[in-house]
C-alpha cells in the first residue's frame, strides 16, 4: 500500500460526515472513544502489516515506506499508531531474541489484527529500570510472577504481553523477558481501568497487576538476564516509528494555520502576510521541514548503519519530537484564542486535539532527558569529523550516499546489527567535511551566500564539537551536548540531501537555508527568529505545498 492508496481509502479527511476524518477525530477524541471504525477500515486494508516482517504474515519493505505511510495516516488522528500498531515494541523483541514458536504465536495474533502489549516500566521508578521491583520466581515448572507494570499500552485488550521482570538482584543482567499469554478473567492478574491522558484518548493504558502469577517455563524468551538489552535495541526501532506521529500531528497543525492565515484579514492586508504572524509561519515551516529530513534520514539509515543507531536514532528522535512541539507552539501564536477552542475554530477543536497527542508522542518510549542521556555517555567515543582516517572517511561516504540519494535501493534491515553502544565514526558527522564543500561550491556559484554562510557554520561547530565534548563539566554538561549534537547532526542530513541529489526538485538553496537555519539557533541555543531572513522562504515552501495538497515532506506525496 502506498501513501496515495491510504489517502485514497479514508478519503477526504476535511468531509465533516467521513468517518476517517478530521470531525470524526475531535468527536471520538471527546468523547474518550478508541478509533474502532477507522482501525477495522486500516485492518482490513493491511495497514497493521506494515510493521510485520514478511516471514510473520506482514508486508515490511523498509522503514522509510513504513513510517510515510504511518504518517499519513497519523495527520487524520494520531489513534491509528497506538490502535494498530502498538505491538511493534514486543514483535521487535521478540525478533531478537524470541524462539521461533513464540515469533509465530506472536505472529498470528498480530496479523489478525490483535494486540500483543509491552510491559516494562514501573511506576515507582520511571526511567530508573535497574530499580524495577516486579518479579519472576523460580518454582517447580516455572515461575511466579508478582509486581505491577505501569502504563501498558491497549493493557486492557491485549491478548498477550512481552514483561520484562527481575530473575536477579543486581544490574542488567538481573532482568528476564516472558511472553504470557493474557485470557480475559485470567486469575492472578488484574488490569486496572484504563488511566486517562490528556492526549491519545481513547486508547487504553492500564496497568498490569501480578500476584504469583503462574509463568511456565517456556514463556521464557531467549535466556535469563537478557531482556534489557533485547529492550534497548528495540526502543531504537520504536523511536524511528514514533517519529512519523510526531510529523503526523504538525503536517495537520501547519495546515490549519496557513488555512486560517490566508483567509483571515488584519487591516488591508491577511494575517500570513502580516510580518510577526508570517515569522511564526516561517519558523514552524521551517521546524517541519527539518524534522521531515531527519526522520527520512533515520528511517533510511536504520537500514544501511544499524551499529550507530543507538545514537542516531535518540539523535533524530528528540529532533523531531523537539521541532514538531515548536511548530505546534508557533501555529497556536498565530490561531491565538482558536487554538485552544474544542468545538470551534480551525479544524472544529481540532488544533488543541493535536498538541495534546504530540505531546504524548513525545515522551511514549521515554522521557526527553532519558532519550539525551542514553546517547550521552557514546559521544566521547565516537569519531565526530572525517580527520585523518581517510578508510573511515571513505566508508561514511559511501554509507551516506547510500542513505541520502533517495533513489538508491536500501539493503535489508538487519535487527541482528543493533548494538547497544555506537562504535567507529557517525557516518552523517564524519562524512560531513566530504560531501559539505560540494554543497558549498555550488551555493557560491549560484550566488546563494546567505545559505553558503550557514553550511560554513555547520562546518566549524562540527569541527569544534571533540573539543566541546573535552571541556564540558560533569553535571549537566553531556546532556547540554548530547542535545547540541543532536542538532547539528541533523543540519549535517540536511546538506547530505542536497548533496546526495542535487537535482532534486526540493533541496533548493531557500530549503536548505531555512532548514540549517533552524537547525543551527537550535543547537546554539538562541531564538530561530534571529535567523529570519533564511527562515521566511520556508513560509512560501509551505504554503506552495499545501496548495498543492501534498503533504510537508521532500517526498511527493499526494493528499486526498
Amino acid at each position: 500500500m502506498s501513501p496515495e492508496e491510504l489517502e485514497r481509502l479514508l478519503g477526504d479527511p476535511y468531509d465533516a460526515a467521513g468517518p476517517y476524518g478530521f470531525a470524526a477525530a475531535v468527536a471520538r477524541d471527546e468523547r474518550d472513544a478508541f478509533p474502532e471504525e477507522l482501525c477495522a477500515a486500516l485492518r482490513e486494508a493491511g495497514f497493521h502489516l506494515d510493521y510485520l516482517p514478511e516471514e510473520w504474515g506482514g508486508r515490511f519493505v523498509s522503514f522509510d515506506h513504513s513510517m510515510l505511510l504511518v504518517r499519513t495516516a497519523a495527520r487524520r488522528d494520531l489513534n491509528v499508531m497506538p490502535g494498530t500498531m502498538f505491538g511493534i515494541t514486543a514483535a521487535t523483541c521478540l525478533a531478537l531474541h524470541g524462539s521461533p514458536e513464540q515469533r509465530k504465536h506472536a505472529a498470528e495474533i498480530l496479523a489478525r489484527g490483535g494486540a500483543v502489549g509491552f510491559a516494562l516500566s514501573e511506576a515507582d521508578h520511571g526511567s530508573d529500570l535497574l530499580a524495577n521491583t516486579a518479579r519472576l520466581t523460580p518454582v517447580e515448572g516455572g515461575w511466579e510472577l508478582s509486581g505491577e507494570k505501569w502504563m501498558v499500552g491497549l493493557g486492557r485488550r491485549c491478548e498477550a504481553v512481552y514483561l520484562v521482570a527481575r530473575t536477579g538482584e543486581r544490574g542488567p543482567g538481573a532482568f528476564s523477558a516472558v511472553l504470557l499469554d493474557l485470557p480475559e478473567g485470567a486469575e492472578r492478574c488484574e488490569r486496572s481501568p484504563a488511566v486517562p491522558a490528556s492526549g491519545m484518548r481513547g486508547i487504553d493504558f492500564a496497568h498490569l497487576r501480578f500476584d504469583r502469577f503462574p509463568v511456565p517455563a517456556d514463556a521464557l524468551v531467549g535466556a535469563e538476564g537478557q531482556a534489557l538489552e533485547s529492550v534497548m535495541k528495540a526502543q531504537q526501532v520504536v523511536r524511528v516509528m514514533s517519529m512519523a506521529g510526531s510529523l503526523g500531528c504538525a503536517d495537520t497543525a501547519l495546515r490549519l494555520t496557513l488555512d486560517f492565515a490566508a483567509r483571515r484579514r488584519v487591516g488591508r492586508t491577511t494575517v500570513l502576510r502580516s510580518p510577526y504572524p508570517r515569522r511564526e509561519v516561517a519558523v514552524a515551516s521551517a521546524a517541519l521541514l527539518a524534522a521531515d529530513a531527519v526522520a527520512l534520514a533515520a528511517a533510511r539509515g536504520i537500514h544501511v548503519a544499524p551499529e550507530v543507531f543507538s545514537v542516531w536514532g535518540c539523535a533524530a528522535k528528540h529532533v523531531v519530537a523537539e521541532s514538531t512541539e515548536d511548530a505546534l507552539r508557533r501555529c497556536g501564536t498565530v490561531l491565538a484564542t482558536r487554538a485552544v477552542l474544542r468545538t470551534e475554530g480551525p479544524g472544529g477543536g481540532l488544533f488543541q486535539k493535536l498538541q495534546r497527542d504530540a505531546a504524548i508522542v513525545r515522551v511514549i518510549d521515554t522521557s526527553t532527558l532519558a532519550n539525551l542521556r542514553a546517547f550521552a555517555a557514546q559521544l566521547p567515543s565516537l569519531r565526530h569529523f572525517g580527520g585523518e582516517d581517510r578508510d573511515g572517511a571513505d566508508r561514511a561516504v559511501a554509507e551516506v550516499r547510500t542513505v541520502f540519494d533517495l533513489s538508491a535501493p536500501l539493503p535489508p534491515y538487519a535487527p541482528g546489527r543493533l548494538d547497544l553502544t555506537a562504535r567507529g565514526h557517525d557516518p552523517v558527522t564524519a562524512a560531513l567535511p566530504h560531501t559539505a564543500p560540494d554543497v558549498l561550491a555550488r551555493l557560491t556559484r549560484d550566488g546563494e551566500l546567505t545559505a553558503a554562510d550557514l553550511v560554513t557554520r555547520l562546518l566549524t561547530a562540527v569541527g569544534g564539537f571533540p573539543a566541546e565534548l573535552a571541556g564540558a563539566d560533569r553535571d549537566t554538561g553531556p546532556a547540554d551536548l548530547a542535545e547540541r549534537y543532536a542538532w547539528l547532526h541533523a543540519a549535517a542530513c540536511c546538506v547530505h540531501l542536497a548533496w546526495a541529489d542535487p537535482a532534486h526538485g526540493r533541496f533548493t538553496p531557500a530549503w536548505l537555508g531555512a532548514c540549517l537555519a533552524y537547525l543551527l539557533a537550535r543547537a546554539d541555543g538562541t531564538d530561530p527568529r534571529r535567523e529570519a531572513a533564511a527562515l521566511l522562504p520556508a513560509a512560501d515552501l509551505a504554503a506552495e505545498l499545501h496548495a498543492a495538497n501534498r503533504l510537508f515532506s521532500v517526498l511527493p506525496v499526494h493528499l486526498a
